[in-house]
């Protein structure tokens, strides 16, 4: 059994993907909380006087109902119903801004996933022996660590702010009610902004924290790499794949190739095939590329584009293509043929 020490390769790209799948992704659930809690806290502090007013006409309006007559069960019914729709109406941006940027932070770090596997019934969660192992685990020790962290930094920026602002809290004694619920009202804004920023920048570190140890928990053995690489290889669809990209690679060298032909010999359209010769450099004409079909279209357009002549010639084309492989020199018996269409391609540029 191979034990975390042997672990010494990075994930695979399969073992990315099948992770991913099974909803398993490095993610910090305090940094989307903490980062809807920061924009909630600029929004109030951006609209707060306006949300004041408009809580403060709601409170009037319910307390001024009535006048002095008592009212209906009826009447109070209207009442708390249009009051909970004016304070619905009040605080739901709010609201809803926050889960919107929960959201998105959560969409930052994980990009958009979607799968049922966490939701799949699980019976080893009912398992009381794995509750205590998880309830003991590092994961759960590391979640207490933090939290006490938290607790300790917020309550120290706590007490902080207060002991700054206690000379001004002595004096709030003389104060009306008027200026007191402001004067609160600003420190508690203030105290907040302050205790969100530090939630985001802890919220950061806990992503990337949640990050190596994700890559850390999916390191593999060098075992388990050669395992699935020899499950990939006796599965059709990677074969498939595989094979397709090859095709495609093949393709590629053989167009690349195409660009330093002398001359392509077509049949016209059936074939093509792309021949070089150089004196003093090929003892013979070379065929570099050839292609039917598709592949001859290919040939027949880089070669248009690199301004190679085509020249035409069915009997050669057809007798090229089965016998010559790419790379090859053509046969003795081709080359009155191969010399007359030279002739011709060097007539045609000395001629412009």
């Amino acid at each position: 059994m191979q034990d975390k020490h042997s672990k010494t390769e990075q994930a695979t790209p399969k073992r990315l993907r099948d992770s991913r799948k099974k909803g398993q992704t490095p993610k910090s659930h305090d940094l989307g909380s903490s980062a809807a809690f920061l924009i909630f806290t600029l929004l109030l502090l951006s609209l707060g006087e306006g949300l004041f007013r408009g809580s403060l006409n709601l409170l009037r309006t319910m307390l001024g109902a009535g006048g002095t007559e008592p009212l209906t069960l009826r009447e109070t019914g209207k009442l708390l119903l249009g009051a909970t729709g004016k304070g619905l109406l009040l605080f739901l941006p709010f609201g809803a801004v926050a889960m919107v940027t929960a959201w998105i932070t959560g969409v930052a770090q994980v990009g958009f996933l979607f799968t049922a596997e966490p939701l799949k019934p699980d019976f080893k969660r009912l398992n009381p022996l794995e509750g205590m192992k998880n309830l003991f685990s590092s994961q759960a020790l590391f979640n207490l660590v933090k939290s006490l962290l938290k607790l300790f930094l917020v309550s120290y920026l706590t007490f902080s702010q207060v002991k700054e602002l206690f000379p001004a809290l002595s004096g709030t004694g003389q104060m009306g009610l008027e200026k007191l619920f402001p004067f609160f009202l600003e420190i508690l804004a203030t105290l907040s902004k302050d205790i969100a920023f530090l939630m985001v920048i802890l919220g950061v570190a806990d992503f990337i924290v949640q990050k190596r140890k994700f890559k850390k928990n999916l390191m593999m053995t060098k075992q388990e790499i050669k395992e699935e690489y020899k499950q990939m290889e006796g599965d059709p669809k990677m074969k498939s794949l595989r094979q397709q990209k090859q095709r495609e690679m093949s393709r590629s060298r053989t167009l690349q190739r195409v660009e330093e032909a002398t001359v392509v010999i077509t049949n016209p359209t059936h074939l093509a095939i792309a021949l070089r010769y150089e004196p003093g450099k090929d003892e013979a004409p070379v065929v570099l590329a050839k292609g039917v079909d598709h592949m001859a279209q290919k040939i027949r357009e880089r070669a248009t584009e690199k301004g190679i002549p085509l020249m035409e010639n069915k009997p050669l084309a057809r007798a090229l293509y089965p016998k010559v492989e790419e790379g090859d020199t053509v046969p003795v018996e081709m080359y009155q043929a191969i010399a007359e269409i030279l002739a011709l391609v060097y007539q045609k540029k000395n001629a412009r």
